[in-house]
């Protein structure tokens, strides 16, 4: 078989003979790809709706993923331009206690989550209560 100069050379048994400075190479290879941020992590949640912001930009919500549903925790979901919203048309319409489903992107670097979509999942009913006698 023939060697072209530049190029590793394939050898009998399927392996390949790199060339000396192809250690070189591959050690910059490796430091490039390290330095990209990792991709975000993605995930569906759900829980119970804990605060919203006035601007309507984020909300906190308490519960889970489906990778860990019996631990719950904190997540502070922020809106993108490209969220979707099902059952609801925008965030004003929250509120604290209704349980919603988030399918969110983890932003490695600030921790926050971007939501891709929110679904409401159940709206928590305020009823007034009438004292015994009052009212008609």
């Amino acid at each position: 078989m023939r060697h072209m100069r530049g190029l590793p050379e394939v050898l009998k048994d399927g392996l390949i003979k790199l060339g000396k400075d192809a250690g070189a190479g591959l050690v910059v290879a490796l430091v490039v790809l390290a330095s990209f941020p990792y991709p975000a992590q993605a995930k569906m949640i759900r829980g119970e709706v804990v605060s919203i912001r006035d601007d309507g930009s984020s909300f906190t919500i308490k519960g889970n993923d489906h990778s860990k549903p019996s631990f719950e925790e904190s997540f502070d979901i922020r809106m993108a331009e490209t969220t979707k919203f099902e059952k609801i048309s925008s965030l004003k319409e929250l509120a604290a206690g209704d349980e919603v489903a988030v399918d969110a992107a983890q932003n490695n670097e600030d921790g926050f989550w971007e939501a891709r979509s929110v679904r409401i999942v159940k709206v928590k009913l305020y009823q007034e209560v009438q004292k015994p006698g009052e009212g008609g």
